[in-house]
Order: C-alpha cells, then structure tokens, then sequence
C-alpha cells in the first residue's frame, strides 16, 4: 500500500473519528438573548405596555378602576402560566423589562402632561367629530 493511500484512509478515520467526538459532545450554554423566540417577546411586550398606558389613563374612582385592575391581573396569571408551560421564563423577563421601559418612557415623555382622567375630561369620537 503506497504512502498516500495510508494517509487518506487515516485521514479519513480522523475525520469520521472527529464527527463522532463532536456529536458525541453535549452542546455548550446557549446565549440568552440570541436564543430567544423575539415573536413571543414583542408580542407580551406590547401587551404589557398597551396595558401598563391603559391603567394610567383609566379613571381613578369607582368600581371601574377595580375591574380594569383585574384584567392586567388575569393576563400576568396567564403570561406566568404560558411561561412555565414553554420554559421561556427569560422571555417573559425581557418583555416585562421591555414593557415597563416603553410606560416610563411614554409617562416621561407625554403623559405626565395630560391632565388626570376624570369622567368631565373624556371625549368621545364620533363620524361628525373625529378629533
């Protein structure tokens, strides 16, 4: 057998020898950020902060103040089931950290200078009056 056969059937062993070594070989720890589902967390990210600028906004008195507080609860009961169903705890962190960024953002930005809600204060759009 000449030299250069020998060499390409060891090179070969070392090559199918290195596949198995490498499939073998339990992958290192993923990267949080870059392996993430992102369609999940901008979808609970713009939930949150929808909700996070309703609750702002929404009348400070009265029995409806109480039933919009229990529609953001509900959500986060099921955000945290969804969460634990899917493993994607480190999902629902960003978009909750997302969320809560995009309110104060918005509240510093724009909505500290809107005068309180009051039930005097709201204006209903119609076809005749839009804006």
């Amino acid at each position: 057998m000449s030299f250069a056969k020998t060499m390409a059937k060891a090179g070969y062993r070392i090559a199918v020898f290195e596949l198995a070594q490498a499939a073998l070989t339990p992958p290192g720890p993923r990267p949080i950020l870059l392996g993430m589902d992102w369609v999940p967390v901008l979808s609970l990210t713009a939930i949150f902060a929808g909700m996070a600028v309703g609750l702002i906004r929404t009348v400070k008195k009265g029995r409806r103040r109480w039933m919009v507080t229990l529609i953001p609860l509900v959500v986060a009961v099921l955000a945290l089931r969804w969460a634990s169903y899917r493993q994607a705890w480190a999902e629902l962190g960003v978009a909750a950290v997302a969320a809560a960024v995009i309110g104060l953002g918005w509240w510093f930005a724009y909505g500290r200078r809107l005068p309180p809600p009051t039930d005097d204060n709201i204006r209903v759009w119609t076809k005749e009056d839009p804006f």
